[in-house]
């Protein structure tokens, strides 16, 4: 039995952060940067750029910010620069972190890339939210590391360790909210949403990847669903929310069934129609079941399916995007308006 007093009411962090702005992070550009000491590299050259919503990724686009970073002989570069507060990657020798960038203060940081599991040295005004993202990272990391065995844990030993996971975190961030309350209201919004929606995407894809891990397709108890049926599909706070998006592709898949065959799309495009009332995140789930259907073998029933879906996006670069992503996997004919397959 899904039993959870403090998920009870959605999270403890967003009981933290009641007063907060639900807005968009803020827009305005205002002097701020990077820079860092970082030893060991094998190649000098750093990427630096902005993390991409997934409901950009459906439409095609990349980073809204990009840059290439040179680091002198020592690892060593300060770069100043007019960045969006929002969250961004560093990435070096094939490896990336995330941070998080908020107007007016510059992100600072010292660390050796010969010893990955020492924490940066982060310092300056965004030495805190480094420290949580940091925080967060090693916990996701470590689950997702153990994930298959967890995934064959009885359902009270599996949301056992869900929740203790998502306690750790809402715990930190709650310390992170009391002990910084001038931080980013957008920042501590999103990492409230992270944990809820990280959380509830595993307990949505439990039944089935327990399936796939022992071979078996034990019954869930009858109130498992009772407090995840509590959670906002349509929830517009978390539009720009990776964590969000992989919750409700869990949650349509398990709940109506993945794209297998025509019955089952068909089924998911009824469900989705009448759970979701965002226009996009419908195109996002259309989008994703399409991907899927044009791994099927080339058919009739491939190219009805996929018109089907087509036709229902509502987004004009979403609907292009995916043609296009479709014609360059299964190589269709090419037409904008209409996909056409070849029965081999």
């Amino acid at each position: 039995m899904l039993n959870l007093p403090f998920f009870r009411n959605a999270t403890i962090a967003l009981l933290a952060i009641t007063v907060i702005s639900c807005g968009e992070p803020q827009e305005k550009p205002v002097k701020n940067g990077i820079d860092a000491e970082i030893l060991n590299l094998q190649d000098s050259t750093l990427h630096f750029y902005s993390l991409t919503p997934p409901l950009d990724q459906v439409k095609g686009k990349g980073p809204s910010f990009y840059l290439d970073i040179q680091t002198d002989s020592n690892g060593i570069f300060v770069r100043p620069l007019d960045l969006n507060e929002g969250y961004y990657f560093l990435e070096y020798d094939h490896f990336k972190s995330l941070y998080f960038i908020q107007t007016g203060k510059r992100l600072s940081l010292d660390f050796d890339v010969s010893k990955p599991s020492v924490r940066p040295e982060f310092s300056g005004k965004l030495k805190y939210e480094s420290r949580y993202l940091y925080s967060r990272y090693l916990e996701h990391a470590q689950f997702k590391a153990k994930e298959n065995s967890y995934f064959a844990y009885s359902e009270k030993e599996f949301v056992n360790e869900v929740t203790q996971l998502r306690g750790r975190l809402d715990t930190t961030l709650v310390m992170y909210i009391t002990n910084h309350p001038t931080g980013s209201s957008y920042f501590m919004q999103q990492e409230s949403l992270t944990n809820l929606y990280f959380m509830a995407a595993y307990l949505e894809a439990f039944a089935v990847r327990r399936k796939a891990v022992t071979g078996e397709l034990a019954p869930l108890s009858a109130s498992y669903y009772d407090i995840l049926n509590t959670l906002n599909v349509n929830d517009t706070a978390a539009k720009n929310n990776p964590e969000f998006f992989t919750y409700i592709q869990n949650y349509v898949w398990a709940r109506s069934g993945e794209p297998s065959n025509p019955q089952k799309v068909t089924e998911q495009i009824t469900f989705v129609d009448s759970l979701f009332t965002v226009n996009e995140y419908q195109d996002y789930l259309r989008f994703q079941a399409a991907k899927e259907v044009a791994t099927w073998k080339s058919s009739t029933d491939r190219t009805r399916m996929l018109d089907t879906l087509i036709a229902r996006i509502h987004h004009p670069d979403i609907h292009a995007y995916l043609v296009k992503s479709i014609q360059n996997d299964t190589a269709l004919l090419p037409n904008p308006n209409h996909v056409i397959l070849e029965d081999q």
